[in-house]
């Protein structure tokens, strides 16, 4: 059950978040926070992560739809079984990113990106929150089958 208040937590967080932006921002204004470390500025992201195939939406929209379901899916077959607890935090960050950039590409057309992070090469990248959640979801998955290898064979 916890796993599932996660996703639901991340996804109305998120949408919250989303929500103010682009209430309250204007495209491309900035605002520096935590001494400059991170920049807070407003931007629509029409294709896959940096823009990729942001000329082909709807090819981006159809996957992105797809790939959600086969993660849900896995979450939903994933959750019953006992223990793993770090594979099932993965996945829920996972699930949760996903449903909240998806939601964006179905209900609004785009993605809103709101952050970045300014350091070297990230200073060029921005990122949501969902992002933030799907990578290091990722990384905990990872994690999880290199900690416990056998339990990701079946």
């Amino acid at each position: 059950m916890v796993y599932i208040l996660i996703v639901i937590a991340f996804v109305l967080a998120e949408h919250k978040m989303k929500d103010y932006i682009e209430k309250n921002r204007k495209l491309g204004e900035r605002q520096e926070i935590l001494n400059g470390r991170i920049i807070i500025r407003k931007q629509y992201n029409k294709g896959a992560m940096l823009n990729f195939m942001d000329d082909k939406k709807e090819i981006v929209k159809t996957v992105s739809g797809a790939c959600l379901g086969l993660l849900a899916l896995l979450f939903a077959v994933t959750l019953p079984k006992k223990g793993n607890r770090v594979y099932k935090l993965g996945l829920s960050l996972m699930l949760g990113g996903a449903i909240s950039n998806v939601f964006d590409r179905y209900n609004r057309g785009y993605v809103i990106d709101y952050f970045t992070i300014n350091y070297k090469k990230l200073k060029s990248v921005i990122f949501n929150m969902a992002d933030m959640a799907i990578f290091f979801g990722s990384l905990f998955v990872m994690l999880s089958a290199v900690l416990h290898p056998r339990r990701h064979e079946d």
